[in-house]
């Protein structure tokens, strides 16, 4: 956590003059005995308080932040005014809402967490041999309901949203309803993107201002067979609604 690694080297000034620090972070649940035991058997007071630090970092955010609203309380920094004064200034509430990831790593194990909107990349680690390696993502639980779809279900749900006409003649089919086509045919501008048209020919379907003009227009310039299968088809893809109430034969 960077807001106590950056400040290290003075929390370390500040605290090791506190014979009870030690009392009050295992009061608070932030060590074990066994952590605290071992804590307590460093004579050097420097090293102790570091050794400390260190431990609460390798616990990571939630210790960290439990571990700063601890030294806030007037019984932890009363005998270190310059404590009280910068400790005062953190605020904790806003590191708690801010997402985090961290990498914590002991012995031969790296543990990484993630909470939040937090993004993690796969580590490089070198240097040393890793015995075991996880990685804990706190995941919004609705997202457990999620199921990848089968691509062939999904393609065939897709197919059976689609008009299906028997269309025997097209160009007989789109002249016996050239009519209706021209009135209630929108987004004439997608149909003819998926036409062969040549560019002067797209230009004039899309210089008319309206959409029963261009469609018109499109019907004009649909005077072969491949040309209606292409804007039957268009039609069956931007215009599904206006396909189905019209009759096949």
């Amino acid at each position: 956590m960077d807001i106590i690694t950056n400040k290290k080297v003075k929390l370390i000034k500040w605290l090791r003059m506190d014979e009870y620090i030690l009392q009050h972070v295992q009061s608070r649940m932030l060590i074990t005995m066994e952590e605290y035991t071992k804590l307590k058997n460093i004579s050097d007071p420097g090293t102790q308080i570091m050794e400390l630090l260190d431990l609460m970092l390798v616990k990571g955010q939630g210790v960290c932040i439990d571990f700063l609203d601890l030294l806030k309380e007037d019984d932890v920094n009363e005998g270190t005014p310059e404590l009280k004064e910068w400790i005062t200034s953190v605020n904790t509430s806003e590191i708690k809402a801010a997402p985090q990831s961290s990498v914590q790593s002991s012995g031969s194990s790296v543990i990484i967490n993630a909470r939040d909107a937090s993004d993690i990349c796969t580590p490089i680690i070198s240097g040393s041999q890793i015995s075991s390696f996880s990685m804990n993502v706190n995941i919004d639980r609705t997202l457990n309901n999620l199921r990848t779809p089968d691509p062939l279900t999904s393609f065939k749900v897709s197919m059976e949203k689609r008009p299906s006409h028997s269309i025997k003649d097209n160009q007989e089919f789109l002249k016996r309803n050239q009519g209706k086509l021209i009135d209630k045919v929108k987004n004439v501008d997608r149909i003819t993107d998926d036409l062969n048209l040549g560019d002067e020919m797209a230009a004039n379907v899309r210089a008319e201002r309206t959409d029963q003009a261009k469609m018109r227009k499109l019907l004009e310039y649909t005077n072969s067979t491949s040309a209606a299968n292409l804007l039957v088809d268009a039609l069956n893809k931007h215009a599904a609604d206006v396909m189905e109430d019209l009759p096949t034969a």
